[in-house]
């Protein structure tokens, strides 16, 4: 590994990167169109994005993963939406549920496509002053530990510059 595109946490501690939390998010539809605008943000590195079109897929991954949200379509492959969130409610503790279109499903927050980060982020509960503040890669936080040493070249280079 690069040493210069490793960021230790005494360097996330120093240079006031707080570590930060990559939320997954499972979206069981069998029409993924609604959600181009969060696989921009999975492409960006601001979330990991899992696409699921039948219930029994989607459960697979239940059983395997910590899922942060899970956004569900009224009408899957193999059954019914409200069939599949009354099965994640018996498996998942507090599951952050969402359905997608129309349709009101139990408790679950209803959202409308397209469905962007932002989205995302008011359904997990994300507070809006930590949404400014998150990191979303690992090379923005780099760029924070490479700012003094811009800084510096480039006194150096005026200062020379000036002697010239």
């Amino acid at each position: 590994m690069n040493p210069r595109q490793h960021v230790t946490q005494a360097d996330e501690g120093r240079f006031g990167v707080a570590p930060h939390h990559v939320p997954t998010v499972v979206v069981v539809d069998p029409d993924f169109e609604a959600y181009k605008p969060l696989a921009a943000s999975a492409r960006m590195g601001r979330l990991k994005l899992y696409f699921r079109s039948s219930a029994a897929d989607a459960m697979k991954l239940a059983r395997r993963l910590k899922v942060d949200a899970w956004l569900v379509a009224p009408d899957l492959d193999d059954s019914a939406g409200s069939d599949f969130i009354a099965l994640l409610e018996n498996i998942v503790a507090d599951p952050q549920l969402a359905v997608v279109g129309s349709g009101a499903i139990g408790q679950a927050a209803t959202l409308s496509p397209p469905i962007s980060f932002d989205d995302l982020e008011r359904l997990i509960g994300l507070p809006a002053e930590a949404r400014s503040v998150v990191v979303p890669t690992e090379s923005a936080a780099r760029s924070l530990v490479t700012l003094p040493v811009g800084v510096t070249a480039a006194a150096v280079a005026i200062a020379v510059l000036m002697l010239s």
